[in-house]
């Protein structure tokens, strides 16, 4: 999507005829391989949806409408030097399908009160603008430090110049988002809030353990299970290892190949040639292998000098 395109999609969010509604969702499980939610829609008061767009508006003014960046589909291992806008289609998002369809079937969904699901376990909030058929999505997840709490160091507020006790707990917003939803296209800033909040993380770690087993089968790293222990909570590794199984030399890997770059450049996994296989020892090494396997040991064209890199980009 053209960026140009993304600015006149989201300044129809700022319309006075749009109608608003919240969902707050719980933290979702996974029970039996079978993913549910509980979730509840947000009583407003009269004048609550236009202030809600103006609390978010200002927001998306800034970081996507007057900012200059590149847009660019979503890589889950590509880390740009310049500003960037990520797009994904939503149908490649399982979270979002799973809640979107909840939405769209669910006839009778309960009103939210603090009995039914209190302030500190409000997992995430979805705010639906829509009018004239167009339909948007801010998606935020709720952190603690959204939640005011009566009692303790944060229950005193200014209210016009006396400090007052709070009596009630409050859930806070400042217009911050996570992810914007239109026109069957995702769009985000920052990957990591993105991931948390729509459970991409989750999808991520279920693709790189999957990589991980089939690097496995080919049968060159001594204690694979040990290996996935040591970078199941690795963000950037499972990120290299989400794009490992897309490469097209991934199926011709060999012990010899890998071995090669591993001398050639001098790094610090353990060969054991008389069985033929890598003992992967700590978890710095595991994210060493994982950088041979990406492809991130290169030589300079320019300078003949070899380099680890960080990050690629495809030519």
């Amino acid at each position: 999507m053209e960026r140009s395109q993304i600015i006149s999609q989201l300044e129809k969010i700022n319309s006075s005829n749009n109608t608003v509604e919240i969902f707050l969702l719980g933290q979702p499980e996974i029970s039996d391989g079978k993913l549910t939610v509980q979730f509840y829609k947000a009583r407003l008061q009269e004048n609550i949806p236009s202030e809600i767009v103006n609390l978010f508006y200002p927001v998306i003014q800034k970081k996507v409408l007057k900012k200059e960046y590149t847009v660019k589909l979503y890589d889950p291992a590509l880390m740009p030097d310049t500003e960037v806008i990520w797009e994904l289609n939503s149908n490649d998002v399982p979270f979002y399908v799973f809640f979107n369809d909840l939405l769209s079937t669910k006839t009778d969904i309960e009103w939210y009160t603090n009995e039914l699901l209190p302030y500190e376990d409000i997992w995430a909030y979805w705010i639906k603008v829509y009018s004239n058929g167009i339909s948007f999505y801010i998606i935020k997840k709720v952190t603690p430090s959204k939640v005011i709490k009566t009692g303790g160091k944060l229950a005193l507020i200014f209210d016009s110049e006396i400090f007052k006790r709070l009596s009630d707990d409050i859930l806070t917003m400042d217009g911050s988002f996570d992810a914007i939803y239109f026109n069957q296209v995702l769009i985000f800033e920052n990957k990591q809030n993105f991931e948390k909040a729509l459970l991409y993380t989750e999808v991520k770690q279920s693709v790189a353990e999957d990589t991980l087993d089939k690097i496995g089968d080919i049968g060159f790293i001594e204690n694979i299970d040990q290996v996935k222990d040591f970078l199941k909570d690795d963000y950037h590794s499972i990120s290299k290892l989400n794009k490992i199984k897309g490469k097209p030399y991934f199926k011709a890997l060999t012990f010899a190949s890998c071995t090669r770059i591993i001398k050639e450049y001098n790094v610090d996994v353990e060969i054991d040639e008389t069985k033929q296989q890598f003992n992967i020892t700590s978890k710095q090494q595991a994210k060493y292998f994982i950088k041979v396997l990406n492809d991130d040991y290169l030589k300079s064209e320019m300078t003949n000098y070899k380099y680890s890199a960080n990050s690629k980009e495809d030519i």
